[in-house]
């Protein structure tokens, strides 16, 4: 979740909990986020083989 929230190509995420308690976790993101170094979200990337031109389909 903090990837999605640090990605500029992600323009929403959407969490589903059925549970108070996940909601509490999916909260956490948010402060996980600011942590993401650039060079982590490449890292991330790179393990996903995310592509960052957004004309690729």
């Amino acid at each position: 979740l903090a990837w999605c929230l640090k990605n500029p190509f992600v323009s929403t995420v959407i969490t589903g909990a059925s549970r108070v308690e996940q909601v509490h976790e999916n909260m956490k993101a948010a402060e996980v986020a600011p942590k993401l170094t650039q060079e982590i979200m490449d890292k991330i990337d790179a393990i996903f083989d995310v592509k960052k031109d957004e004309d690729d389909d």
